[in-house]
């Protein structure tokens, strides 16, 4: 996400030297002969930003409503013992539908939308620009290729993905979260962190928000490329197809089928990342009320805060293990349809639209 700028205003000793070390890592590998050759099979910098911005853009607004209700899920902590204790019998997703309304679930849009376009932009055009030079330094592991790609990528863009996920998600279960913090909006949620916990408060998990997300897109984008090359070979094999998009480039696959080869993909890397996915969310929601309940925050004393504390995780480890502990193992996949519901989608969107747009600029 920004890489270079966001090291001068205090983002995070390891986001900075990550960035910096792989691209210092490129820049020696685009030295070598094979790394020259095999970058200029990377797309135009212009192409990539635009089919990126596009096509995240898309699947952000197509998905945000469920993003929001698999949110407050997640950080609801009632199990089905202690539900029934309280004679409440409701499901966690009924239970957040019916106080949820049209409003509500768009609780953080703005801010994901906007945040989305630089971060997909760098976020893809990094991989892009990374992944044949990967190649051309693991040969004959594609799959790895991929991968390590596809993990740098997130790596260096998500010093922006966690300050929009940190503001976003803060807005999105704000309800549920016993008057911890009360935002009106993007802007005033911005201000409230930065006032109380410095610019350091929107790096809040950075290190899990990496452990989250770069497996989950090193394993879609890994995916990705194996299945829609399989796809590929199967349609243009059974398909009579004599022409190709210039330039000896092969022709595009129709778009249901890269949105089912995205699909695909998505679902397997969203599933079994979703443990991680529910740790980071529950610290980055979290770990200001730590703040708080050292300083407090807009009046409330500290220790008034401490009690509304909802959670207290040393580390995406340690929540993970009292997850376990006090729901049980089940509980590590609370979310996991609706996430699925939205990164299913989203992903077809995204990978869709995007290779689509890719091969027709």
């Amino acid at each position: 996400k920004k890489a270079v700028a966001a090291s001068s205003v205090g983002c995070p000793p390891s986001a900075s030297l990550l960035a910096f070390a792989i691209r210092q890592w490129s820049a020696s590998m685009a030295s070598s002969s094979d790394a020259e050759v095999a970058a200029d099979s990377a797309p135009a910098v212009w192409k990539t930003i635009v089919a990126s911005s596009v096509s995240i853009c898309l699947g952000k607004i197509a998905t945000h409503p469920i993003d929001t209700l698999k949110a407050q899920i997640q950080v609801d902590t009632a199990t089905r013992h202690g539900l029934a204790s309280e004679g409440v019998v409701d499901s966690p997703l009924r239970k957040v539908l019916s106080r949820s309304s049209l409003r509500s679930v768009y609780q953080g849009f703005s801010i994901n939308v906007v945040g989305s376009l630089p971060a997909g932009a760098i976020y893809m055009t990094t991989y892009e620009l990374l992944r044949p030079r990967f190649e051309a330094r693991l040969p004959g592991s594609q799959f790895l290729a991929d991968f390590s790609a596809g993990f740098a990528a997130e790596a260096i863009s998500s010093v922006l993905w966690c300050p929009v996920d940190v503001v976003k998600e803060r807005l999105q279960v704000q309800p549920e979260m016993r008057g911890l913090y009360k935002y009106a909006g993007p802007a005033d949620a911005m201000g409230q962190i930065l006032k109380s916990e410095g610019i350091i408060g929107f790096f809040r998990a950075y290190g899990a928000t990496l452990l989250a997300f770069g497996p989950q897109s090193a394993i879609n984008l890994a995916l990705y490329e194996q299945i829609e090359q399989r796809a590929r070979d199967v349609y243009f094999g059974s398909v009579s197809c004599s022409s190709s998009v210039g330039e000896g480039k092969p022709p595009p696959i129709p778009l249901w089928l890269a949105f089912a080869c995205a699909s695909a993909s998505g679902l397997t890397a969203c599933f079994f990342t979703t443990p991680l996915d529910l740790a980071k969310l529950r610290m980055q929601v979290v770990r200001a009320s730590r703040h708080a309940a050292r300083h407090g925050v807009d009046g409330v004393p500290g220790g008034a805060a401490a009690v509304r504390q909802p959670f207290n995780y040393a580390n995406i480890a340690d929540a993970l293990f009292q997850i376990t502990k006090h729901e049980g193992p089940r509980a590590l996949f609370k979310g996991a349809l609706l996430r699925c519901l939205v990164w299913v989608p989203q992903t077809a969107i995204f990978l869709g639209t995007f290779k689509c747009i890719l091969a027709r600029l």
